[in-house]
């Protein structure tokens, strides 16, 4: 069952679709609209007033950080359900990397060895994560970003596009990076991080207002 039934949600069944191209190993029972995300596909049911068939895993498919936490501590781990694994086939990693529960790894990824993942990870496609690195839980990491080795990453976090995070650098938890990032220093949890052009593009676009 996944939860969602925004655009992420397609592209998430999208990974199930090439999941079961080789073997049947899932089937969407169906799609559990959210209110934090307009309705993309038909969805029926509503997270709230729907309960999920003790047999059924749930996929987190939403994209939003804020949101998952919620639908993670509020409905997931309280209902007990188990919560799948989606690794797409031509994603490289270890099965012993995945230490937690709820990750969706999309195509073309790779992670590096003696590297954990956490629960309820999103790591897009053409992602790297370097050997011996820690990724927490909760984490979105969007396209083509790229970690060194001996990362560690917190809890929370949204990577923008094409980020690059540089080797043994740690950072925090419930933090935004803005896409094309480049981190060689230790960020400070619960701030959001800009490129300095972007900063003195939104400055003149103020002072022109």
């Amino acid at each position: 069952m996944l939860i969602g039934a925004g655009k992420f949600a397609l592209e998430v069944a999208r990974y199930v679709e090439d999941m079961n191209a080789d073997r049947s190993e899932f089937r969407i029972a169906g799609y559990l609209s959210v209110a934090a995300e307009a309705d993309v596909v038909d969805a029926e049911l509503v997270l709230a007033e729907h309960q999920v068939p003790s047999s059924a895993a749930v996929v987190v498919a939403v994209a939003d950080i804020g949101a998952r936490r919620e639908i993670i501590d509020g409905y997931v781990r309280p209902s007990g359900r188990t919560a799948a694994n989606i690794v797409h086939p031509s994603t490289r990693i270890d099965p012993a990397a995945l230490s937690g529960d709820g990750n969706v790894l999309g195509p073309w990824c790779y992670v590096g060895v003696d590297t954990l993942i956490g629960s309820f990870n999103v790591v897009n496609y053409q992602c790297s994560i370097g050997h011996h690195s820690r990724l927490g839980s909760n984490n979105f990491l969007a396209p083509n970003f790229n970690c060194g080795n001996s990362v560690g990453i917190g809890d929370d976090n949204f990577f923008g596009l094409s980020c690059t995070v540089a080797p043994e650098v740690s950072v925090g938890d419930r933090s935004v990076f803005q896409a094309g990032i480049c981190l060689f220093e230790d960020p400070p949890s619960d701030h959001s991080y800009f490129l300095p052009n972007r900063l003195k593009s939104m400055k003149s676009l103020k002072e022109m207002t």
